[in-house]
């Protein structure tokens, strides 16, 4: 379990082992709840890797990407039904071919415009609130 436990220490980042891998090391080696300890010791790999090495930026972009373009979506697809359904009804009995080819509608185009419009808005004045804050608490 010890080499278990050295393993899981020798991957944390360079400094922080320097600083911190003998004395956990040390604590590990007097505890008897080594399984919690070893839990510990995991949980903060993560911690280091991922929140002291800038990975959780990429992770939090990702995230709102994803969120922007679901909004998106559901905003297009709320304009599809709204705007979109009788004009989709009185086409299909004007056209012999398939629904797939109809021409799109001008509103169904400027309602994706308000919403792609409105979520990029919205995520650069949340980004810049969030990062004012950020950057507030580093000064300090």
């Amino acid at each position: 379990m010890r080499l278990c436990y050295r393993c899981l220490l020798w991957l944390h980042p360079p400094a922080f082992r320097r600083q911190f891998a003998d004395e956990m090391l040390w604590i590990f080696d007097q505890s008897p709840a080594r399984a919690a300890l070893f839990a510990d010791g995991a949980a903060s790999l993560a911690r280091q890797w991922f929140l002291r090495s800038g990975w959780w930026k990429i992770a939090l972009a990702a995230a709102l990407a994803a969120f922007q373009i679901t909004a998106g979506g559901l905003g297009l697809a709320m304009s599809i039904r709204r705007v979109g359904a009788p004009a989709i009804a009185s086409e299909a009995a004007a056209y012999a071919g398939p629904l797939a080819h109809r021409p799109i509608d001008i509103e169904i185009v400027m309602y994706l415009a308000v919403f792609a419009f409105a979520g990029i808005a919205a995520m650069v004045i949340l980004l810049t609130f969030w990062m004012r804050r950020f950057t507030a608490r580093r000064v300090r």
